[in-house]
């Protein structure tokens, strides 16, 4: 358990970019690959690229980012780049798209809703490395530990997929209220 414990404490201390730190010049999209990999390398498990040009096109076709203006990314697409890498590891991209554009509008900005991913993500890591290894008995092994971490992870995607669905609702709800005005 040592490699897991060494590895949980690199990343207990894990710090995402906040919306002041994204760089306000425009970026090619090598440039946004390039710097949304520095930002997300440290707790990347695979080798594999975090992100591709690609898939950055994909999300632009499915309208989950805004598209780039003369082939060139703004501060606001490399942090729907961000949030959107990490949530694909645990949603899909319907709900990716509609639990984006949900916050954004509960939370006004595009600023405000990526520095409040930020956060709980940080908090998310941070809480699951510090408290986990430490609650694992002697006795625990491997095993049981990702047994634990499997069925925790089922039980947050689930949740998460309910509030995303009762989100989607009610958003829908609102802008048909919008719409009739």
């Amino acid at each position: 358990m040592n490699e897991l414990d060494d590895w949980l404490n690199e990343i207990s201390t894990y710090k995402l970019p906040r919306w002041e730190e994204l760089p306000e010049l425009e970026l090619y999209r090598d440039q946004l690959l390039t710097l949304v990999d520095r930002y997300l390398r440290p707790i990347w498990i695979d080798d594999t690229p975090v992100v591709t040009a690609s898939m950055v096109n994909n999300y632009v076709k499915n309208d989950m980012m805004p598209a780039p203006v003369k082939k060139h990314y703004r501060k606001s697409q490399l942090a729907y780049l961000i949030v959107i890498t990490f949530l694909k590891q645990v949603v899909s991209m319907d709900e990716i798209k509609a639990g984006i554009q949900s916050e954004t509008i509960q939370l006004h900005s595009v600023e405000h809703a990526y520095n409040t991913f930020c956060e709980k993500q940080e908090a998310a890591i941070s809480n699951l490395s510090n408290s986990q290894p430490r609650k694992i008995a002697p006795t625990d092994s491997m095993s049981d530990l990702l047994i634990e971490m499997v069925t925790r992870t089922f039980a947050t995607k689930l949740i998460t997929r309910k509030i995303l669905s009762i989100e989607n609702v009610e958003t829908t709800k609102s802008q048909i209220k919008k719409g009739k005005k």
